[in-house]
């Protein structure tokens, strides 16, 4: 869903949520001829409503990015919130359950479509913007249920100020800071804000943090989620599964048991009869959905037979099997 505040892309174009490539690309020819500020200068609105129709083309040509919205609204498709700007620059910060923070948008896309209207083309535009960068995040199992706001430290080539600077080194020199490869790597620190329930391998889009181009634009950086193994659940998707050791006695007679979950224990009941592998369904204590809700949890039974019998405790179970004549394998003659 949109932010508060923000319109939805598809009404921005003018266009209906199942409009295919060439309709939003038409509908942003006529738009943006219309409010370019080199068509309207001096016009604080018209560049506005010129940067609210970019935004929506340049999330909704892109099928990955499209998708990502129709999901979880602007943030998960990487779009600054109103107001941001499209050059916001500082630490990203998240503000809604999932996607990436504010930041500079990347609009070369746009220039490709609109070179005539910008006096330049898009592969010029292109060479102006810096390359995309990724950093892997390790995250436990806990901090991906609550969200979880990161210190990190990434690694980020920057221009080498004696080869892009004012001062040209003469010909054939070797620049003794780069060496010749017109970048040195420094560190940057951000502050970013991992949103509840994202999965490893899924992509967090910060964008205009990545490296800087020579024109001072930067590319994007991407966070990589890796969820580290926990000792208790196993995840899949939005669920969560883990095993239940129960004692004999409550799984023939039936019991309220407790069972471990991410935010807590929870209690449920365990009905009479019950054998190993049946699976006891938590509703709503699984992982926390990106646009709101959880999944669920299941809980394997395993009946526990009791090792290391009294003789009374023998006898009892002599007496019971001689009570029970069953034969649970009979099916499999």
């Amino acid at each position: 869903m949109p932010a508060t505040g923000a319109r939805d892309f598809y009404q921005v174009l003018g266009v209906g949520r199942g409009a295919d490539e060439k309709e939003i690309k038409r509908a942003f020819r006529r738009l943006a001829r219309k409010y370019h500020p080199d068509a309207n200068p001096n016009n604080k609105e018209a560049e506005r409503k010129f940067k609210e129709i970019s935004e929506a083309y340049e999330t909704l040509r892109d099928p990955e990015k499209r998708a990502q919205y129709d999901r979880f609204g602007r943030a998960g498709a990487g779009v600054p919130p109103p107001g941001a700007g499209p050059f916001a620059s500082g630490p990203f910060q998240w503000e809604t359950n999932f996607g990436p923070g504010y930041g500079a948008q990347d609009f070369h896309g746009i220039e490709d479509l609109l070179g005539d209207l910008l006096g330049r083309s898009g592969a010029a535009a292109r060479r102006q913007r810096g390359r995309d960068l990724t950093f892997e995040v390790e995250l436990t199992l806990n901090e991906v249920y609550t969200g979880v706001t990161r210190h990190i430290t990434v690694p980020m080539p920057q221009l080498c100020p004696q080869c892009h600077g004012t001062g040209a080194r003469g010909a054939g020199a070797v620049c003794p800071t780069c060496r010749g490869q017109g970048q040195v790597e420094q560190t940057k620190r951000l502050e970013v804000k991992i949103p509840a329930g994202v999965e490893t391998g899924s992509r967090i889009r910060l964008a205009g943090q990545g490296a800087p181009g020579p024109a001072g634009v930067r590319g994007d950086l991407y966070l990589i989620p890796r969820v580290m193994p926990h000792p208790i659940f196993t995840r899949r998707g939005d669920d969560l599964y883990c095993e239940l050791p129960v004692t004999f006695p409550e799984a023939a007679l039936g019991a309220e048991i407790e069972v471990p979950t991410l935010d807590g224990k929870a209690k449920t009941r365990l009905p009479p009869g019950t054998s190993s592998g049946r699976q006891l369904r938590l509703t709503g204590k699984g992982m926390p959905r990106v646009r709101g809700g959880h999944g669920d949890l299941y809980a394997r039974v395993n009946v526990m037979v009791p090792k290391n019998l009294t003789p009374e405790e023998r006898e009892l179970v002599e007496r019971l099997g001689a009570l029970r004549r069953e034969n649970p394998r009979a099916h499999l003659r």
